[in-house]
């Protein structure tokens, strides 16, 4: 029951919060549209340059997928640059939009303040997301030693796969392989991403500074509370996976051969990206103890 009231209570909070929701929708269409305008224009002067593309698009060859990059060899180079650079980034930003989600949800505006002096959520907002960026991002530095145990498991899973297959095992039990090794895969991640969401949340609350320190004191409590912590979780994510599935179906349901369903479509993913943001806050809310 009492998994229940967190996963309330965090679709509550994340409801009643509109203006956080949108910083999170703008930053993230802004993203969006740099990547877009940034990304179209490099790919045509890639594939608009000449016809090798036309026939990379009716049959892939490697031969003509070489030729492209013979071609145009410097200007796919500027795209992957620019793509990492992007991405490392929406890194950044994601870490400096963790501190002011929490600092938001844990510094709520009191009711007995006088208007006049209270503080305005961007005020509230900006101030948690500089004040714990350091931080965060020493806390991502850290989590390289849970990531480096998850490709070690990985390689160990893979180990087993090929010594359990090296005896020519059928199809069959190939394919189940396969799909335990993913089913572990998605487990590990979800850990480490729920370890990290409740390790930036108990430096937040306490305005600690031991980053390290709060992150092996968060370890030891997400497995002293294994399982209510994991089904607080996998809830939040049940959530997101129906609320992807219904946006998903709604889009596919819609032709878009007239600028008017191109619009509405546009209006739907600008909204799946909005309800992205609404989840992220509400797992924030719903962990916050």
């Amino acid at each position: 029951m009492k998994v229940l009231k967190s996963y309330r209570k965090g679709i509550r909070e994340a409801t009643l919060r509109p203006k956080m929701i949108f910083i999170l929708w703008l930053i993230n269409f802004i993203f969006g549209s740099v990547i877009y305008f940034l990304f179209s224009g490099l790919l045509v002067d890639v594939l608009g340059k000449s016809k090798i593309a036309e026939g990379l698009l009716k049959k892939f060859d490697f031969n003509v997928l070489f030729e492209l990059l013979v071609h145009n060899g410097s200007t796919i180079q500027t795209i992957f640059s620019v793509a990492l650079i992007l991405i490392f980034l929406y890194f950044l930003v994601s870490i400096f939009l963790y501190g002011g989600i929490l600092f938001s949800l844990v510094h709520p505006l009191k009711s007995g303040d006088v208007e006049s002096k209270k503080p305005r959520f961007a005020q509230v907002f900006f101030q948690g997301a500089g004040k714990f960026f350091g931080r965060f991002f020493r806390l991502s530095i850290y989590s390289l030693i849970l990531w480096i145990v998850f490709i070690v498991i990985n390689v160990l899973l893979n180990l087993v796969g090929s010594v359990l297959t090296a005896s020519g095992a059928n199809e069959q039990v190939a394919f189940y392989l396969i799909w335990v090794r993913i089913a572990i895969g998605l487990f590990l991640v979800f850990l480490i991403k729920m370890i990290l969401d409740y390790t930036r949340i108990k430096i937040v609350t306490e305005d600690s500074r031991l980053v390290f320190l709060s992150f092996l004191k968060i370890i030891r409590f997400v497995f002293r509370k294994f399982g209510k912590t994991l089904a607080l979780y996998y809830l939040l994510v049940v959530t997101g996976v129906i609320l992807f599935g219904i946006f998903w179906a709604i889009n596919s349901m819609i032709p878009s051969h007239s600028l008017l369903s191109i619009f509405i479509v546009f209006i739907i993913g600008q909204l799946f990206i909005a309800s992205r943001g609404w989840i992220k806050v509400a797992f924030q809310a719903a962990q916050l103890k």
